[in-house]
């Protein structure tokens, strides 16, 4: 299978088929449970706790050449995207596309109740409105 090969297109098996002429056959990519393919481009999504999306950090992210560290900056949003340059598909075996991955902040179902009262804590004392652009009366 040539590297780089991608959904739609056709290999050719030269003198492969009924009676010694060609076989054709049409390639179709799967899709898989975490990376989405766009072109030579593959995206997925990172979910992040608060605390990392806030604080930024380090963490693995699964790739398809397997798991690389990516610096988490400090005041992500969910839905901003990073960039994991030549970490794609590969193009022809010596360049590859980049990875995108979406960052989704995730919160805890059940906190503990040691989380709890530590949210609680940098409620009372966060100084920080994502609501202040609002008008009131107007959604």
């Amino acid at each position: 299978m040539p590297a780089g090969i991608l959904s739609g297109q056709r290999i050719r098996l030269k003198g492969q088929g009924a009676s010694g002429g060609d076989l054709y056959l049409k390639i179709e990519v799967l899709a898989h449970p975490y990376f989405a393919l766009e072109g030579i481009d593959v995206h997925c999504q990172l979910p992040v706790t608060p605390s990392e999306s806030v604080l930024g950090g380090q963490v693995e992210v699964p790739t398809l050449g397997g798991p690389v560290k990516l610096n988490i900056p400090a005041g992500v949003k969910s839905g901003q995207k990073l960039r994991l340059a030549g970490k794609g598909f590969p193009k022809d075996g010596k360049s590859y596309g980049d990875q995108y991955v979406e960052i989704q902040i995730v919160v805890p179902k059940r906190p503990s109740p040691r989380e709890r009262q530590l949210y609680e804590e940098l409620l009372a004392a966060q100084s920080f409105n994502p609501r202040e652009n609002l008008v009131k009366g107007k959604a």
